[in-house]
């Protein structure tokens, strides 16, 4: 489909628009143990964003998912944190700061930590194409799955490669992609990734691209 879910900013820095993210990405759920732990989460703020989407979805995960609160709670304790951003709030200058460039269109999400000279991380910038899945969505004609595919994504890109970096501080504890001719599932991210989506019934990702999603299922229908 000519889509990434993931890319690679080759000498690039990234910064976010991050005034007015002061709403947390914790959820209100019926559930008491859930519900006391999203109080407490409100008040550290571990993830944060703009977008009531990306914020439903936050919420849905933190709700579905034990292993998700349980490091949403770690997380909250360190003082770290991830801004979660649409395309729209992100800015890809060079080196020097001088040359801007948009977000690549193509790509479903990427994740950037934010290191200072001593590869310490105490932010990190996830961003998701939103409106490029909803899109994909719209094309498919499958709207219903079109929360369950952004739970997904948020599963591999926050608690898969953002959250890692943010609970170690250092860009040391990078939880990768599957490399060249390794297998999907020995991968850190995917295996990360999986274990979110099990206790949230999305499935079991088992290679690397969209294909773990439900827009590509129904685009090879």
């Amino acid at each position: 489909m000519g889509v990434g879910l993931c890319s690679r900013f080759a000498s690039c820095l990234i910064a976010a628009c991050v005034a007015g993210f002061s709403t947390p990405a914790s959820a209100q759920t019926g559930d008491a143990i859930a519900q006391g732990t999203a109080t407490q989460l409100a008040e550290t703020e571990p993830l944060s964003t703009h977008h009531p989407a990306i914020r439903a979805s936050l919420d849905r995960l933190f709700a579905g998912s034990a292993a998700w609160r349980e490091a949403l709670a770690d997380l909250s304790r360190t003082g770290r944190r991830a801004i979660i951003v649409t395309p729209d709030r992100v800015r890809l200058t060079d080196a020097d700061g001088r040359s801007e460039k948009p977000f690549d269109p193509a790509v479903l999400a990427e994740v950037q930590p934010i290191p200072d000279a001593h590869d310490r991380v105490n932010l990190v910038i996830v961003i998701v194409n939103v409106e490029l899945l909803e899109s994909l969505h719209a094309r498919s004609r499958w709207m219903f799955d079109l929360d369950a595919d952004l739970d997904r994504i948020l599963a591999h890109e926050v608690y898969g490669h953002a959250i890692p970096y943010l609970l170690s501080g250092h860009m040391s504890a990078k939880c990768a992609d599957p490399g060249p001719g390794q297998r999907p599932t020995d991968a850190c991210a995917i295996q990360r990734e999986n274990e979110v989506r099990s206790e949230l019934g999305l499935g079991r990702r088992v290679d690397s691209g969209l294909n773990g999603l439900a827009l590509a299922r129904r685009h090879d229908n």
